[in-house]
């Protein structure tokens, strides 16, 4: 996406409404694209949880299979998620991401109990999470600044390599793989942390006081 479609141009754009128009406007022309990226991103995390489920048994291949059966069921719990973090997020943001972590494990319930109701598996994510809330919002924070700084740090030191190799001029191509990898290591990582918190929570794990106290 960053080497082949780019980024909104937004160079000495200050007015909110013309950046409104900028991104209108590259989101109508890069339609397709954005789409198609965000759903493979999308089911290739998604297949992950199939990977790291308790119940998970089989191969890589009948992850995939799992994976497409349920992918639209998915796609319908995270719009829902969405639109309940929205709601909570106009109650001046906190509400908001203390919904989102109550439900964060929506997408390993599906995958563990293959879970066809969108509604039921927000509904367990939600029973799931109960008194943890904030904690796990907590421990997403956390894991959330110390990635992006990790990740922010590692791109800048690479881009500083290739600006003195290249007398300023840079290697888009390398910076963008760079990039793409330091996005795909945090999505990993959040997926193997909810999976962990599953696990904690449905005490298929350690005791959940180890982990939350």
């Amino acid at each position: 996406m960053a080497q082949f479609v780019g980024q909104p141009n937004l160079e000495g754009t200050e007015d909110l409404n013309a950046i409104t128009a900028a991104y209108s406007t590259f989101f109508s022309e890069n339609a397709f694209a954005i789409i198609a990226s965000n759903l493979l991103i999308s089911f290739g995390g998604f297949v992950i949880y199939f990977t790291i489920a308790p119940s998970h048994s089989g191969t890589v291949a009948d992850d995939l299979g799992k994976a497409l059966r349920l992918f639209l069921i998915f796609l319908i719990a995270n719009i829902l998620t969405g639109l309940a973090t929205f709601a909570g997020i106009l109650l001046f943001i906190i509400p908001g991401l203390y919904v989102a972590c109550r439900l964060i494990l929506v997408p390993i319930i599906i995958a563990d109990h293959g879970e066809r109701n969108p509604l039921e598996a927000l509904k367990k994510s939600w029973e799931s999470t109960k008194d943890n809330g904030f904690s796990i919002l907590l421990l997403v924070l956390m894991i959330a600044v110390i990635g992006a700084i990790t990740v922010g740090v590692i791109q800048m030191i690479i881009g500083v390599i290739i600006g003195l190799a290249t007398g300023g001029a840079g290697w888009p191509l390398v910076e963008n793989l760079v990039s793409a990898l330091g996005g795909t290591a945090l999505q990993i990582v959040f997926t193997v942390l909810i999976g962990s918190i599953y696990y904690q929570l449905t005490g298929k794990g350690s005791d959940v006081g180890e982990v939350f106290t």
